[in-house]
């Protein structure tokens, strides 16, 4: 009795107690009459019906391992007689797109055989979640700092001028000369002060 609860606890009770007001039940002394009667009251009508609807909306969760999907997948067969290409589509449409996207692109025809399925998503599956694990262990990339900001501020407030305005060949490296002012190079001991100034123009 405390292997049972609800309606069947309730039901093994009644036959119980007309075991002790003289009414005896085979099934109560045989164990597999037991299970037969067990069955019979409280077993699913169709159990292969049952199975085959579990089996045609049996999906793999994206976030999943694939081992989870074939696991379920394996059970409900096995209770089938399904043919091996009727698995074979079965197994397929049951997988996430991430592994369906794959299997369909992959170079030479796509694996006609139940087995041959079964391989090659186990396969892609573990690549999947190795590049994962890489992708986690991979450092992130930090953006490098310029060593001048002074200069690399200056040099994005200059203003272009148009290709067709009125500009002499020596103007940019007048500007280039003004930012090589105001660069200034520090070090522990002083502060050195550098200015470059621009090439001569020559004409």
């Amino acid at each position: 009795m405390t292997y049972v609860s609800g309606v069947v606890q309730d039901w093994l009770q009644v036959a119980l107690e007309q075991e002790d007001r003289g009414v005896h039940h085979a099934w109560l002394y045989f164990w597999p009459s037991f299970v037969k009667e067990m069955h019979t009251c409280f077993g699913i009508p169709d159990i292969v019906a049952e199975v085959a609807h579990s089996l045609d909306h049996l999906r793999m969760n994206p976030d999943d391992r694939i081992a989870t999907y074939n696991v379920a997948f394996l059970w409900y067969s096995a209770q089938l007689q399904w043919t091996k290409s009727a698995l074979c589509h079965r197994y397929y449409s049951g997988l996430p797109d991430r592994i369906q996207d794959i299997i369909s692109t992959h170079k030479g025809d796509k694996p006609s055989t139940f087995q041959t399925l079964y391989s090659t998503a186990i396969s892609i599956d573990n690549h999947y979640w190795e590049r994962k694990c890489e992708s986690k262990r991979a450092p992130h990339s930090v953006p490098q700092r310029s060593l001048y900001p002074e200069c690399s501020e200056s040099v994005s407030q200059l203003s272009i001028s148009d290709p067709g305005s009125d500009i002499d060949a020596v103007t940019p490296y007048k500007r280039l000369g003004k930012i090589s002012d105001i660069l200034h190079l520090n070090n522990k001991n002083n502060q050195l002060e550098r200015r470059v100034r621009p090439p001569k123009d020559i004409y």
